[in-house]
């Protein structure tokens, strides 16, 4: 290559590396201009300087449960939480039916809603959905999906069955990478996992699955700390190797070690101890666990410190005074709420009377989240997307999500 033109390339790649990572239209646009920046875009060195130059993923969009009414008869169904309730006589009743919805923020990725789906969680590129029984001879299902690629798995039989259990139980999942030295920019198509974590009366137990087995371990119990709570279907988060799941109450939260299988329940500061949201915060820069939460006005910030005798505290390590920086109107009943939190970007998701807006929490920054209706907790979808890529189809009715997409594989 002639010197005058490795100095254009090099010039040009230096522009191109800093377009926005959260409008990938921008990269596209820059591919149809002219060859060079096609050539470059299209480069597999190029992407990942351009992953190294952003850092963490951007936010592509966000999922969403919202509710709808159904007519459901003479069978068991999730309900609140996660807890399992039952039909009677074969009698139909209404009763509120989850509705899962992608709503992309880049125009590069199709929105997307499936009746009695729920959004499970949402980490390293891939989503985790549920789908409840519709009737005794079917079972529940467990999909993972990569909204970028298209790609799809649908998950065997948990052993044991638990959602067959007849006492009330509470459960949580989450979905995460698996590759070994991975640094989570780019981990499509790579080995994933998926925990599923739940609470039977006085147990607690555990199942994991990997995508390179392509099955469940056998379940492992473990004595429960406390007998009256329950999990929350809400976001979870994982800080280093562990992962936490909110309980009902809001007083305790349960811990999972993803290396040593270990579960444990660590007490909240009775801040906590309310009807208002918290969401979970992985600080960045090994600061491990935090949460934030709105009092009146304000957003707090809390985060987890570990004594010398090994007891977890907390200390509130931050507030941001909403008034200064959102409209009175935002401020009308209902209240503004944290509903969730974009991991290694420090961005936290508010539902508001406006409705959803964002805060940059490095710089206070507010951004409104356009088409995003009400509804319970947000999870933050975080991925880079190239234009060679190109868009799945994505799924507005159907069987589950990805229909229409590139591939499907079922374990």
């Amino acid at each position: 290559m002639a010197p005058a033109t490795a100095l254009l390339d090099e010039l040009a790649e230096e522009i191109l590396l800093r377009f926005p990572a959260d409008d990938p239209a921008c990269l596209v646009r820059a591919a149809l201009a002219c060859k060079r920046s096609r050539r470059l875009v299209a480069d597999p060195g190029f992407r990942r300087r351009f992953r190294e130059f952003h850092g963490a993923p951007p936010v592509l969009g966000v999922f969403r449960n919202t509710i709808s009414v159904c007519s459901i008869g003479g069978r068991r169904n999730i309900g609140g939480g996660g807890l399992v309730t039952y039909g009677f006589g074969g009698r139909a009743r209404a009763q509120p039916s989850a509705v899962a919805r992608f709503v992309p923020t880049s125009s590069c990725l199709a929105g997307a809603r499936w009746r009695e789906w729920r959004v499970v969680d949402a980490r390293h590129g891939r989503a985790l959905l549920y789908k409840r029984r519709q009737s005794w001879d079917s079972d529940d299902r467990l999909v993972v999906w990569d909204p970028v690629t298209g790609e799809k798995r649908e998950l065997p039989a948990i052993p044991g069955s638990p959602f067959e259990i007849k006492d009330p139980f509470s459960w949580n999942a989450a979905v995460l990478c698996a590759a070994a030295g991975c640094n989570h920019l780019d981990c499509h198509r790579k080995p994933f996992a998926v925990v599923f974590v739940a609470i039977v009366r006085t147990v607690m137990f555990d199942c994991f699955y990997s995508s390179e087995a392509g099955r469940w371990s056998q379940p492992a119990a473990h004595c429960a700390q406390q007998t009256d709570d329950r999990l929350k279907l809400e976001p979870s988060v994982l800080v280093g190797n562990v992962l936490y799941f909110m309980l009902q109450s809001r007083a305790k939260i349960l811990n999972y070690s993803i290396s040593t299988r270990e579960m444990g329940v660590i007490d909240l500061p009775t801040v906590c101890f309310s009807e208002r949201r918290i969401v979970f915060m992985a600080i960045e820069d090994g600061g491990g666990l935090g949460f934030a939460t709105v009092r009146d006005s304000k957003l707090c910030l809390w985060s987890m410190e570990v004594g010398s005798d090994g007891d977890a505290g907390w200390a509130q390590r931050g507030v941001i005074d909403l008034k200064k920086l959102l409209p009175n109107s935002a401020f009308s009943s209902p209240l503004p709420d944290v509903v969730g939190f974009a991991d290694g970007i420090g961005v936290i998701f508010l539902q508001t009377n406006d409705g959803v807006i964002t805060i940059d929490l490095k710089s206070s920054r507010v951004t409104r989240v356009p088409k995003i209706s009400g509804g319970s907790s947000i999870f933050p979808y975080m991925s880079f997307y190239y234009p060679a890529l190109g868009a799945p189809a994505a799924s507005t009715g159907g069987d589950g999500p990805g229909t229409g997409a590139s591939s499907v594989s079922k374990a």
